[in-house]
């Protein structure tokens, strides 16, 4: 990306296109996919618009892809016309959030369901203490000899 940054500052445009040298046609500088990602970058920090060319902040909206494509087609008489043709579009389309993972995508569900169990807890935890102590056999002598006799060898 940073390459991609300085070239943009050096060449401007020119950095983006493909350029036929000696009859042989070279990639462009900055890729498509680079030159996207910068785009990208642009709008969410909010310099989309203008461009710095000493700090490389920023986005041109001229350097946007064209809406259609030329295309060199025969016409009736043979001589061939250029027709737009095909869909590259550049102009701003909404950005999708990053999808995340699921646990990131499921979190203030997963929270509201957890608050909503914790709310009755207190009394739950309370009526579970109160049963477990019903279950209990009351104290007395009787009880204790039992639990000696449990654990004796006789």
């Amino acid at each position: 990306m940073r390459s991609a940054l300085r070239h943009l500052c050096q060449h401007g445009i020119e950095a983006l296109r493909p350029q036929k040298v000696n009859n042989k046609w070279r990639k462009p500088i900055i890729s498509p996919r680079v030159a996207a990602d910068l785009r990208k970058l642009a709008i969410r920090s909010g310099t989309y618009g203008q461009f710095d060319t000493a700090t490389g902040i920023g986005w041109d909206p001229l350097w946007d892809a064209p809406k259609a494509k030329p295309i060199a087609v025969k016409d009736a008489n043979g001589d061939s016309i250029m027709v737009m043709k095909g869909g590259n579009f550049g102009g701003i389309q909404s950005i999708r959030p990053p999808k995340e993972t699921k646990r990131q995508r499921t979190r203030e569900a997963r929270a509201q369901k957890i608050e909503a169990l914790v709310a009755g807890m207190d009394q739950k935890i309370e009526e579970y203490r109160l049963e477990r102590e019903a279950k209990k056999p009351p104290p007395g002598i009787e009880e204790e000899f039992k639990k000696y006799m449990k654990n004796s060898r006789y």
